[in-house]
């Protein structure tokens, strides 16, 4: 079992959001301690890491919430949970391809202004 600063270590999710998770009801499967310190195993490290992962892609921390407590209902649960995760990924590909042509755009612009600089200009807009 591993502390709350250990497993900040570890995952490099600072104590402070871990305890802001545990707070918001994403960690409820973690243990206490009998003085009552946040008590983690091993496995509970990649859903820290995964929550900050998600939360940092637009996912809320409702609908975390909500898969960390059908996690707790047990393996009845899986097919909604990987129906969450399954739009989640599918929103994060089209996020992605219209980043991809977004960069594609931006590049072309940049090589077009570069161009502006230079002493032989062409008339590019």
């Amino acid at each position: 079992m591993l502390t709350i600063k250990e497993a900040s270590e570890k995952t490099e999710v600072p104590a402070s959001t871990i305890r802001y998770y545990d707070n918001e009801g994403l960690l409820p499967f973690v243990e206490r301690s009998e003085n009552g310190y946040r008590m983690f195993k091993e496995e509970d490290l990649f859903w820290l890491e995964l929550i900050g992962c998600m939360r940092a892609t637009g996912m809320s921390i409702e609908t975390l919430r909500h898969v960390a407590h059908l996690h707790m209902k047990g393996d009845s649960t899986l097919e909604e949970r990987t129906k969450i995760f399954r739009d989640h990924q599918e929103k994060l590909q089209k996020q992605k391809l219209d980043i991809d042509i977004a960069l594609d755009k931006l590049t072309k612009k940049m090589e077009i202004l570069d161009e502006e600089k230079s002493p032989i200009k062409t008339s590019r807009i």
